[in-house]
């Protein structure tokens, strides 16, 4: 968006501003391209959503695809609000987009542990002795039971990719990964009930 408005802009800005989120939201529903619109909701909503990125990503190179998943969380909010006048929309956004962030930085947390395995450790914020020593004997079986793909398709199941996203990473189809997956979540479950393959 460029900083300069024509009159007639300034005029529908100042209209658009007098309206509570609930209309907005509600107006952008009605007229899907309501451009105007939804740039009143991304005004009053960017602070948040900095604010958030800054506070939910784990990775700082990653706080622009947070400020993109904020984005989306209000245009999910947009999509999902029911003025039903009991619920403000400014809670319904605020949880999706905090919902949203958090789910990304959960997937990206997994994939840097399924892609890192080799430090054999969880984040810091759930360290214990009793926990590292846990998931060092799990990976141990892991390496030990499992064949390299059956391992790679459980760690990155683990770390909530679904399948198809395995098999395109992997480089293989994926009704493959999902049977990898399985073949090594039966191997393990073998072992933690003694009966070994």
């Amino acid at each position: 968006m460029t900083a300069e408005r024509s009159e007639n802009n300034d005029n529908l800005c100042d209209v658009l501003s007098e309206r509570s989120d609930e209309e907005l939201a509600m107006l952008c529903r009605e007229n899907k391209v309501c451009v105007s619109c939804y740039s009143e909701l991304i005004y009053r909503f960017f602070p948040l959503i900095k604010n958030k990125a800054a506070a939910i990503c784990p990775d700082p190179s990653a706080y622009d695809d947070f400020i993109q998943e904020g984005m989306l969380g209000l245009l999910s909010a947009v999509r999902g609000f029911k003025d039903d006048k009991s619920s403000k929309f400014s809670s319904f956004a605020y949880s999706c987009i905090v919902n949203r962030m958090k789910t990304a930085a959960a997937k990206l947390r997994g994939q840097q542990f399924a892609e890192d395995n080799s430090d054999n450790e969880e984040p810091a914020s759930t360290l214990t002795p009793e926990s590292i020593i846990i998931q060092r004997e799990i990976l141990k079986e892991l390496e030990n039971t499992l064949s390299p793909m059956e391992r790679r398709c459980f760690l990155l199941h683990l770390s909530g990719l679904t399948f198809e996203e395995i098999g395109a990473r992997l480089g293989i189809p994926e009704k493959s990964a999902k049977n990898a997956a399985g073949r090594a979540g039966a191997k393990l479950r073998g072992k933690l009930v003694g009966n070994d393959e």
